[in-house]
């Protein structure tokens, strides 16, 4: 397991504009962000699951761990 640096935590807010949300997490990365964790509390299901995938596509890109929170159904069905 490699050591997860938590220099710079993102934590995501919900957004209407997909497009800016999946931007704004790339140039966060880019910024330095170390790791981000995902938090939609009034998405449903299919929708949370789809927009965890685009995330974790940008993140894997940089080696940046994923965190999704209070959606273990979510994280597991990658």
């Amino acid at each position: 397991m490699k050591n997860i640096d938590l220099s710079l935590y993102l934590v995501t807010n919900n957004s209407e504009n997909e497009e800016k949300f999946l931007k704004t997490i790339e140039e966060a990365i880019l910024g330095g962000v170390s790791i981000v964790q995902i938090r939609e509390k009034t998405a449903e299901t299919l929708d949370f699951y789809n927009l965890a995938v685009k995330v974790k596509e940008i993140t894997a890109k940089y080696d940046v761990p994923l965190i999704v929170n209070d959606r273990v159904d979510v994280a597991l069905n990658r």
